[in-house]
């Protein structure tokens, strides 16, 4: 072979062999920032961020990576936004349109609260450099994604139990007008001094349990809600309190401890009362007898407290059937809001205890069981 032709090939191979190692280096380097942008945007999700500040926190990444324009377009519950990170291209003459920048968008919804558009915009239109980018930005994409759909999933948990908590204050502020409207109507019906005094010391015994509803009300309003620890509690000291607040009496038999959270059992006793108080109040009622006692534990059941008493119907046109007695929105007074019962029920259950209830001609019967010492 001619050494002229062999010296050329030598050189052939050796510029070949020096472009494959120059693009083996600038591979691996391109790697290598890779994987550091990749790690750096990863530690972004461990961060306590809010969705729409992960753009700025994650630009420095997206600008090495080659990205030259970040937009985030849309509304967030009802705020408008408007982001621009980097600089948005020049506008393209129809003949260079062929070398215009790469861009990405993305669609980033979460029902009607929120609607985004994403779009970045890369100064190289293909190669490696794009592509080792468009996968940083896909994982950005996802970061921003995930952002937003933790923050929503919170936010709508947090709905929820607001709705929850605003079920149980709706009945808890109805209980307390109708209180109210009690202390009023015992004062318009004062015909002399003697009974006006008397409605005043009523109304002075009751003020103090219900400035106490009052607080728990408004400490329920407040955003962090208070949540009581359970405690022992005096069965019937706790009955005789709620039963003067609804402006009854009842009679007593027997004893019994509760471990049940205040809030709880004030909750529990104020909706059965306050919604069994007219039947009560009326002239040829007897009072209510309430029946105390206390179960002892076996290898299966804990100690329980239990209350058992009746209370009688009203009216005939009230009575409903047994199958929605506790059934949310269902009642049988006009203007009632169907909360009571079944509000009642939720606050034992969820003490750990049983509220239950079984119709008949005469009236209802009561039983409820909550436990009696702490587990």
């Amino acid at each position: 072979m001619d050494s002229g032709v062999l010296a050329s090939l030598q050189l052939i191979f050796l510029v070949a062999g020096l472009t494959l190692l120059a693009a083996n280096v600038g591979l691996s380097r391109r790697s290598r920032s890779y994987r550091s942008g990749l790690q750096t945007l990863l530690s972004l999700g461990s961060q306590d961020l809010e969705p729409l500040a992960i753009p700025a926190a994650a630009w420095p990444v997206l600008l090495e990576a080659g990205w030259q324009h970040l937009s985030l377009q849309g509304d967030w519950f009802g705020h408008a936004v408007n982001t621009e990170l980097g600089t948005r291209a020049k506008e393209k003459s129809p003949l260079r349109a062929s070398k215009a920048p790469y861009a990405l968008t993305a669609q980033i919804n979460s029902g009607d609260d929120v609607r985004l558009v994403l779009t970045l915009s890369h100064s190289a239109v293909r190669g490696e450099k794009r592509l080792f980018s468009e996968q940083l930005s896909l994982v950005f994409v996802l970061l921003l994604k995930t952002g937003l759909r933790t923050r929503t999933e919170a936010l709508a948990v947090a709905l929820a139990e607001r709705a929850r908590l605003t079920l149980y204050l709706q009945h808890d502020m109805r209980n307390l007008a109708q209180w109210v409207g009690w202390v009023g109507a015992d004062f318009a019906a004062c015909a002399d001094p003697q009974a006006l005094l008397a409605a005043a010391r009523r109304l002075q015994e009751n003020a103090p349990l219900a400035q106490e509803r009052a607080q728990r009300l408004i400490g329920a309003l407040g955003k962090k809600p208070i949540s009581e620890s359970p405690g022992e509690i005096d069965l019937r000291l706790a009955i005789a309190r709620a039963a003067q607040l609804a402006g009854v009496e009842v009679i007593l038999s027997g004893q019994a401890q509760a471990w049940i959270a205040h809030d709880l059992l004030a909750r529990v006793l104020d909706n059965l009362l306050a919604n069994l108080a007219p039947n009560w109040r009326a002239v040829e009622a007897e009072k209510p007898t309430m029946q105390l006692r206390m179960t002892g534990a076996s290898e299966t059941t804990q100690a329980m407290a239990e209350i058992e008493f009746s209370s009688p119907w009203r009216a005939v046109s009230e009575q409903i059937p047994a199958e929605k007695l506790f059934e949310p929105f269902a009642s049988g007074r006009p203007g009632g809001l169907g909360l009571g019962l079944y509000q009642a029920r939720k606050s034992l259950r969820e003490a750990g205890g049983e509220l239950r209830a079984v119709p008949s001609e005469a009236g209802l019967s009561f039983m409820l069981r909550m436990p009696a010492k702490a587990p």
